[in-house]
């Protein structure tokens, strides 16, 4: 075929077949010519006619053939299925509305799940080019570490070091007149967006030559910050902000959608200043941090060459690190590299179990999604035997059909596709919803499906079609021509119990359903469960704020003055009847991550947290044995070599001492000794455990308040009437004008907040199981009501000879029973099957489901409502059967 030809064809693909004159003249006059010669030969005028008819063929036949040679071969074909699905599903608009919104459901899911998944381990890492060379080292080390890996590796890659996300207190008219807000940033090497090779907007980046050791401070803003922050200002180089007290210059803004990198976590940093400016910038440089060796607080961030891999870099780390003081002893591998190219560095061990965790609940989503579409396409095309066997009986091509039939379920599966963007997008503005602020972290995952996920989204859509629409349509083409043109019917007695096809798609339903409705079930009531706290007292009167003289510019020794005098001057204030101090807010979420022993008794992991005097009395928390803490603690100085005074909840007295009285008991935590003085009612939980955490209250001491904490020191408050911010915001203006108040809640809005959370996770993931138990519902209904059909015949029989209404019923739900049970079971042996395997993988998951694992409620009552749904979506088509007039049936052929 030439060029020309080609593009003769596809021009006519845009004309239509309107009358042309000259094809019919031609036409005609061939028929004239045709009969002329036969009437040459002696036949009859209307004989010569029907010969040359004939041997020429029809004249709509002659115009089709010259319409198909001006098309492109099968073009004009399937644009012919495609009318004829299309006038199709129009006279079918119930099915099609169903199938349609199945798929897009199903589709939609699957989207928004493989987007997550995508944002979070497979996105490379935006405005970052090559992320996929970097690596982080798991453990900060102290930078003189991190000088010697870049000295000695520099064949092998370029170094970064950074300390974040680090909170900044940052007023933005430079002056310190405007209120303060915290901003999330990063103290990076000079050489940080070097390695990373990231390209600036505006301004410079730090460079290792002008950026020395205890160089004035410099900031360096991302373009997100610049345009939601400052309004975009051209002219924002050289403008100051005052940075934790002190003003600092802006050099530089960062290229649209970078945000830092290798943070490990969602909220990431908006500003950079460089680590080896003036120490007094950030709390964080304190003490010499830069030269010190025995102070491990910078992360790793390493650009490998393309010859070097994770292992060999890893292997060269560990070499490199035990050429280092106090290290050539220890055993095992001292390094461990992950990769850096996405948004959440994790080791392999953890993306191993989200991409398993992620992958299944795909799988079974679409799994279930193409076994409806399946057994959906398989129903109507039972009702449309007659016209498939009619149009075979007058020679049609069996695999003109089985096209004709795959075109339909193509283009039901294209618009599901589309209807699954649009689901997508709506399930994305429900999570933008739920969020209580803005995050680029975070905005990234929810802003919606991009071109990746759309053309994974359409993927899916054509593994729906082809697969799960060619086997129905291979089956459906399959018929038997005499019985199939018949209004009905009949299928031999010893058939219908057997497993068919149809069949079969239920029990894939069912089962996916079972399965996905059990996991979803698990971790949403462990989610919940976890996320609802009871405070074992009464949290009404209590409100709390959060100070952090260090990053207001006080220095240390100032910092601790003013921490130590702020309950006493709070206490005066008119309705305060108590003022405590916390190094975070009372019943916050904090797993057990530190590792306590007790002599001759147990080790456990316990939450540890440091507390003010009188903390459990502003609180109302009952002291079981003991006594609180008071001022004498707050002033001692806990280096003095004496035991740290410390009290526990009841879970950690269970836990560490079994039924021994532990008051006065000693424990140790690394160097530290404690002595239990206090046993207090006090349970909080955490949203990976989802029970009471074993919990050790560690008293401040006179080094605590002098100490830098990210999250700065939590004042908790016990007033009879509300105190309002301004007036807080005047107190602590009177102790030093310097001071910032930031977070400050009640604690009952605090635990309401808390306990949204296991509602929000409810609501993204139980659509998912609810998803799979309406699919599931209508399968098993529609092929009842499809069995009910086939054997219209035998219940007439059956009931003419006497055959009770309840018999009727017992023998149609008994195929749907056996479909049930068996999808079920089967389906609840993978979730448990899946569950265990995540729990066997991942400590945190197996944690998360213990407190769930044996509940009634999920491991009975779920798989008992999802059998009772189905059971009833089975006796709505088979209770009609029970109508069916025997008269009728007996009639039908």
């Amino acid at each position: 075929m030439t060029l020309r030809e080609l593009y003769c064809r596809l021009t006519g693909l845009l004309r239509q077949q309107d009358p042309d004159s000259d094809l019919e003249d031609e036409i005609a006059s061939h028929l004239e010519l045709a009969k002329a010669d036969y009437l040459r030969r002696g036949v009859s005028e209307p004989e010569a006619r029907r010969l040359a008819a004939m041997k020429f063929g029809t004249v709509a036949g002659a115009k089709e053939h010259v319409w198909e040679q001006r098309q492109v071969p099968g073009i004009g074909s399937l644009l012919q299925d495609a009318k004829y699905a299309a006038r199709g599903m129009r006279k079918s608009p119930g099915f099609t509305l169903m199938t349609v919104a199945t798929v897009a459901l199903g589709i939609g899911l699957c989207s928004v799940m493989y987007s997550l998944l995508h944002e979070v381990l497979l996105r490379p890492l935006p405005g970052v080019p090559d992320p996929g060379q970097l690596a982080l080292m798991q453990t900060p080390v102290p930078y003189p570490w991190f000088e010697s890996y870049r000295e000695h590796g520099k064949s092998a890659w370029t170094a970064a070091a950074f300390i974040g996300p680090v909170p900044f207190s940052i007023a933005f008219d430079g002056s310190g007149v405007a209120e303060p807000e915290r901003i999330t940033g990063a103290l990076v090497s000079p050489d940080y967006f070097s390695t990373l090779r990231v390209h600036r907007m505006l301004g410079r980046f730090f460079d290792p030559q002008r950026d020395r050791a205890e160089a004035s401070p410099a900031l360096v803003i991302t373009e997100r910050f610049w345009r939601t922050r400052l309004n975009a200002d051209p002219g924002v180089i050289g403008r100051k902000l005052r940075v934790n007290g002190r003003a600092v210059p802006i050099i530089g803004v960062g290229a649209p959608g970078f945000f830092g990198a290798g943070t490990g976590a969602f909220i990431v940093p908006e500003v950079f200043i460089a680590a080896t400016a003036d120490p007094g910038v950030a709390p964080e440089l304190n003490g010499d941090v830069l030269r010190r060796t025995t102070e491990p607080a910078f992360m790793v961030l390493l650009r490998l060459n393309p010859a070097v891999t994770l292992a060999g870099a890893e292997a060269r780390l560990d070499t490199e690190t035990r050429n280092f003081a106090n290290q050539r002893e220890k055993k095992g591998r001292l390094v461990r590299l992950v990769p850096a190219s996405t948004l959440l560095p994790l080791p392999k061990e953890a993306r191993i179990t989200i991409v398993m965790f992620y992958g299944v609940l795909i799988c079974v989503v679409l799994g279930l999604t193409c076994a409806n579409l399946g057994g959906l396409l398989l129903a109507r095309g039972a009702a449309r035997r007659p016209e498939f066997a009619i149009r075979l009986s007058i020679g049609a091509d069996r695999l003109r059909l089985v096209r004709q039939l795959l075109t339909e379920s193509a283009m039901l599966a294209a618009a599901g596709g589309a209807g699954g963007i649009a689901a997508a997008s709506g399930i994305f503005r429900l999570l933008r919803s739920m969020q209580a602020a803005s995050n680029p972290g975070i905005d990234g995952m929810t802003s919606g499906p991009d071109l990746q996920v759309a053309l994974f989204t359409f993927g899916i859509a054509t593994v729906a079609a082809i697969g799960f629409g060619l086997l129905p349509a291979l089956v459906i083409t399959r018929l038997d021509l005499m019985n199939a043109m018949k209004v009905n019917q009949t299928t031999a007695l010893h058939r219908y119990r057997r497993l068919g096809l149809r069949n079969g798609f239920v029990v894939c339903q069912v089962a996916a359903a079972m399965m996905l409705v059990l996991i979803m079930g698990f971790f949403v009531v462990g989610a919940q469960y976890g996320s609802k706290t009871e405070p074992g007292f009464d949290p009404a009167p209590l409100s709390f704020f959060s100070v952090d003289p260090a990053r207001d510019g006080l220095t240390p020794t100032e910092s601790a003055d003013v921490l130590r005098g702020l309950p006493e001057r709070l206490a005066h204030v008119a309705g305060v009847e108590s003022v405590s101090l916390a190094d975070r807010p009372p019943l916050s979420d904090t797993p057990p991550d530190t590792m306590v022993s007790v002599p001759s008794h147990n080790t456990r992991s316990v939450a540890l947290q440091n507390v003010g005097p009188g903390f459990f009395t502003t609180l109302g928390v009952t002291v079981l044995r003991g006594s609180d803490f008071e001022n004498r603690d707050l002033l001692s100085d806990h280096g003095s070599g004496r035991f740290l005074p410390v009290a526990i909840n009841q879970t950690a007295a269970t836990e560490l001492f079994g039924d021994a009285d532990p008051l006065g008991s000693l424990m140790q935590q690394g160097e530290r000794t404690f002595q239990v003085v206090a046993v207090v009612r006090y349970a909080p939980r955490s949203m990976l455990m989802g029970r009471p955490i074993p919990s050790v209250f560690v008293s401040l001491g006179a080094e605590d308040l002098e100490r830098v904490t990210a999250g700065g020191t939590t004042v908790v408050v016990r007033a009879r009437t509300q105190i309002g911010v301004a007036k807080l915001r005047r107190e602590l203006a009177a102790i030093d004008a310097r001071l910032t108040l930031f977070h400050p809640q009640t604690l009952p809005a605090y635990l309401a907040e808390s306990d949204k959370m296991g509602s929000r996770i409810a609501a993204i993931y139980s659509p998912i199981g609810l998803f799979g138990l309406i699919l599931a519902c209508l399968g098993l209904a529609g092929v009842t009501a499809q069995s009910v059909q086939r054997r219209r015949k035998e219940i007439g029989i059956r009931t003419a000879l006497g055959a009770q209404r309840s018999q009727v019923l017992r023998l149609v739900m008994r195929e749907g029973a056996v479909m049930v049970v068996i999808g079920a079971a089967l389906g609840y042996a993978c979730a448990s099957a899946f569950v265990h395997l995540l729990s066997a993988v991942a400590a945190p998951i197996a944690e998360f489901l213990a407190p769930v694992a044996s509940n009634p409620a999920l491991t009975i009552g779920i798989p008992s409502l999802l059998i009772a749904l189905v059971a009833v979506a089975c006796y709505v088509p088979a209770r009609r059967s029970a109508s069916i007039d025997p008269l009728m049936a007996l009639r039908e052929e």
